[in-house]
């Protein structure tokens, strides 16, 4: 943002060493977008922000190769904001999350790109200061990403994707991504997770968006310590997924798992298993090493009006070992009716736990899926095994790719050439 500021007072009026300067910064910002991604990635609260900067660059530059790159800027955020948007709300992971975005209009970043990608029945109480920009800029998305952002391709569909660290212009910063991200699209949610080898305190490392038809979206969001779900990558907290499966596993020390769900939620324990009902989705929870979860209040004030339409429980560990959770999500098109999506979980789905002591966890799912997750001691990226084939990180690389053939994204590291397909439109730069 004060880069482009910069550039653009420098062009007026007529610095031209300054301009040649900050007209550097930006070229190697844009280069990082399309080779190796935004260091602040997906940000609920800054990706608006500076999506705004560069409309002012795109609407007032002079230059046009200048206005060129800001477009090209514009067009890749775009792209990153329409794969985390859903019906209002702002899905993870997330960078810079400061806990406000698990409702619909929530995030700041859903609060600007409503105004292009739509597809929500409320209205937005409180629009950000920046959609001044949008209103008056002469730039729109490409019409594929935004129907990317309305969700019009062939679903279910999972996508791997990559983020680099946050300084990423200091030396060994592009020399590979910071984290490593699936999410997983499905007819009626998206659930994304994320993995890296180190903490990092305003991270969102893992949200599950459900459709509704009143509110937009249901969030379910999980994390460890606390007193409520607040954002933060946590030490020794490994998470694997595959599809609409999840492992999360942590060492099972003195750090609950709080868990938000919507008030409207039907809950219910069969067999040990935690079931939650949404609208059009559905969750089924083996506790590993938790107690019985409570509901808690959020003892934040202002955090407790945010979410006052919302339940978080809380469930403490158990034990000296691992603990954590296995997760399947179901919805009408995998498993036909919740009744069904119950039944088959209590008797198709194993949680193999012989290996626990050495943080070691395999997860077979209702439908026959695996997920398989062993807990890093040296640092905090797992080893997983997904659908019984060894999950290679270091090839885990590309900004956006999709695994089973479907691609509404893709984006190769450090190859430049992003391409969006969605809705019978293609989009590529």
């Amino acid at each position: 943002m004060r880069e482009i500021s910069v550039y653009l007072m420098a062009e007026e009026t007529g610095n031209e060493e300054t301009r040649r300067l900050y007209k550097k910064k930006i070229q190697r910002y844009v280069w990082a977008l399309y080779n190796i991604g935004m260091g602040e990635w997906d940000s609920e609260t800054y990706h608006g922000h500076t999506f705004a900067a560069y409309l002012n660059l795109y609407d007032f530059a002079k230059e046009p190769e200048v206005k060129q790159l800001a477009k090209a800027a514009l067009d890749w955020m775009s792209a990153a904001a329409a794969v985390k948007y859903y019906r209002g709300g702002f899905g993870g992971p997330t960078k810079r999350d400061y806990g406000k975005s698990n409702v619909v209009y929530g995030a700041s970043a859903a609060r600007l790109f409503w105004l292009y990608f739509g597809d929500v029945t409320l209205v937005n109480p409180k629009p950000e200061r920046d959609v001044i920009h949008v209103i008056t800029s002469a730039y729109r998305p490409p019409q594929a990403v935004v129907k990317l952002a309305r969700k019009q391709f062939q679903k279910p569909v999972e996508i791997l994707a990559s983020k680099p660290v946050y300084e990423n212009w200091k030396p060994g910063g592009e020399d590979k991504p910071g984290y490593w991200e699936t999410t997983f699209f499905g007819h009626t949610y998206q659930l994304g997770s994320l993995a890296g080898e180190f903490p990092d305190g305003d991270v969102g490392p893992f949200k599950l968006m459900a459709y509704n038809q009143q509110r937009g979206v249901d969030y379910f969001v999980a994390n460890t310590g606390g007193n409520w779900v607040k954002p933060g990558k946590n030490q020794g907290d490994q998470v694997g997924q595959y599809r609409n499966l999840v492992l999360w596993l942590r060492p099972a020390k003195d750090r609950p798992f709080f868990f938000q769900l919507p008030k409207t939620a039907q809950a219910e324990i069969e067999d040990g298993i935690w079931f939650f009902k949404l609208e059009k989705t559905w969750l089924a929870i083996r506790s590993i090493n938790l107690d019985a979860y409570t509901e808690v209040a959020i003892p934040n004030q202002k955090f407790a009006q945010l979410y006052s339409q919302e339940k978080t429980l809380k469930a403490t560990t158990l034990g000296n070992s691992y603990a954590g959770f296995a997760l399947e999500v179901g919805e009408e098109e995998s498993h036909g009716n919740y009744e069904d999506f119950k039944q088959a979980v209590k008797k198709k789905s194993q949680l193999d736990l012989q290996e626990i002591s050495i943080g070691k966890v395999q997860w077979i799912g209702s439908t026959g899926e695996s997920l398989e997750l062993t807990h890093n001691p040296k640092n905090d990226l797992p080893s997983l095994t997904r659908n019984g084939k060894d999950h290679d990180w270091s090839k885990h690389i590309d900004l956006y790719k999709a695994v089973n053939g479907n691609v509404p994204i893709s984006l190769g590291w450090k190859t430049g050439n992003l391409r969006v397909e969605a809705g019978d439109l293609v989009f590529q730069h």
